[in-house]
């Protein structure tokens, strides 16, 4: 009789820890149970409920936040607070022949004709896994992917697997990137980028990218009126030539004075953040904080230019429309205050 409770003991055991195990394959190997989305599952710390229990941490270290979106065929940056993108030209592009970089492909399918630079999409839409960092921390924040040319594939805006269960690590392997080259070129694409923010002394962010983002974004409000954007129009105007002066005030710093390096440094990282609205978009819509990039209420996955401004002229209500160019207005010149020399800061 002992023997037998002996026995059946074990075999409790042996159930108890292959089933344990089973899990942790589960867990351990992501198999499939329901719905994935590999490209977003890399990094937990990036998701909103946990970026808040870190903020702390984060405001004390952040200097930019980089992930890469591992996808398909084609480079489609979104960044706020561009590095310098001389580090392109240094990775080669897969799929491509020898020779072939990063920078060549991107400005093959996806050129800024008016620049003539690689096109840059700013403000991060809610499907970012650093959408969290951008809205509460005011990080700069930089996501990317390689993926197909949309040209090549009838303007498919994914391939038609996306977000199903049959996105697995066999599916990426056999069909998506079968020798993980664009894996491979998005590893070196951010660890030149990071080592780049890393091991530079003075951050390589330019601040008259910011101004022309900032330009871009109210172009793309459809207003009936224009001169109701006058107050915001030379708020930029005004954030444009500070931005202008920052960068050559830059050029004669003492890069053997830490103190001057330190002073530039926090400037460009309390830039970002003096664009986020600590009430939000209202009460509705408190944690979209970004005054310039962030979804509007019409439309809240894509990022918007301005969006409370734009949602106010979908109302059609004028008083709507004032009152939140008179809010934009105000946090680009709080803006601008801080690219001003550290006592000078009060904008005129």
């Amino acid at each position: 009789m002992l023997a037998q409770l002996v026995l059946f003991a074990v075999i409790i055991v042996i159930v108890a820890v292959f089933s344990v195990g089973i899990g942790i394959l589960i867990g351990h190997f992501a198999i499939t149970k329901i719905p994935t989305d590999i490209s977003r599952k890399y990094n937990y710390i990036t998701r909103q409920e946990n970026q808040q229990n870190y903020q702390t941490f984060i405001n004390s270290i952040q200097a930019a936040n980089i992930e890469a979106y591992l996808k398909d065929l084609a480079s489609r940056p979104h960044i706020a607070g561009l590095p310098e993108s001389s580090l392109l030209v240094l990775v080669p592009s897969a799929y491509d022949p020898a020779g072939q970089t990063v920078y060549d492909k991107w400005m093959k399918v996806d050129r800024n004709n008016v620049t003539n630079e690689p096109k840059i999409r700013h403000g991060l839409g809610s499907g970012s896994d650093f959408f969290a960092f951008d809205q509460l921390a005011g990080s700069s924040n930089f996501d990317a992917t390689y993926r197909f040319n949309p040209a090549d594939h009838g303007n498919l805006g994914s391939y038609p697997l996306y977000h199903t269960s049959y996105e697995v690590f066999s599916m990426m392997k056999t069909f998506v990137d079968p020798e993980f080259l664009a894996h491979r070129t998005m590893a070196q694409f951010t660890g030149v980028l990071a080592l780049i923010l890393s091991e530079s002394p003075v951050l390589p962010l330019n601040v008259s990218r910011y101004a022309s983002a900032l330009t871009d974004a109210m172009n793309s409000l459809e207003i009936a009126n224009p001169a109701d954007l006058d107050p915001l129009r030379n708020a930029i105007n005004d954030f444009s030539k500070t931005a202008e002066d920052f960068v050559a005030r830059s050029k004669g710093m003492d890069i053997e004075n830490p103190y001057e390096i330190r002073t530039y440094n926090d400037q460009l990282l309390q830039l970002e953040r003096a664009f986020l609205n600590p009430l939000g978009q209202g009460s509705d819509y408190t944690e979209m904080k970004h005054i310039i990039y962030a979804p509007a209420k019409s439309n809240q996955y894509a990022s918007s230019g301005f969006p409370t401004v734009s949602d106010a002229i979908i109302s059609g209500i004028k008083t709507e429309i004032e009152y939140h160019v008179a809010i934009a207005t105000y946090f680009v010149r709080g803006a601008l205050s801080t690219l001003k020399e550290f006592d000078k800061f009060i904008a005129a």
